[in-house]
């Protein structure tokens, strides 16, 4: 059997615009939990709140991962926009760091590592 805030968590993941509601300071969970108590999860005065049909519910491992669909398309979106050769060159830069650090501590240019330790100390610090 579930407690009654276990219910009203149920209530509010399928009324996902009441968290918009309390973001914004317009009310509070506090005055929000008393009116579902007072007039239950059928009032009229929810539907406003209701999920929109593009929420959907995905089942992985046996927990239940909530996917907003707007929240997809934006990433989507996002990744249309990235660039694949600054991509690459961002890559590129990362692969030669890694390689430079390789070579500074794997005891190959030792000779270097002193002077390069002493030249930027206060850049790192």
């Amino acid at each position: 059997m579930q407690s009654r805030m276990d219910e009203f968590k149920t209530f509010v993941s399928n009324h996902t615009k009441i968290r918009e509601e309390v973001r914004n300071g317009k009310r509070t969970w506090q005055n929000i939990y008393e009116e579902w108590v007072l007039y239950g999860d059928t009032d009229p005065q929810w539907e406003k709140y209701q999920n929109d049909t593009s929420q959907k519910v995905v089942s992985q491992n046996g927990n239940n991962l909530s996917i907003n669909m707007d929240s997809l398309k934006n990433v989507v979106s996002y990744i249309k926009k990235i660039n694949p050769d600054d991509l690459n060159k961002t890559l590129n830069t990362v692969q030669k760091v890694i390689q430079i650090a390789q070579t500074v501590g794997g005891g190959k240019a030792s000779s270097i590592a002193p002077i390069v330790s002493s030249a930027y100390n206060d850049w790192w610090d």
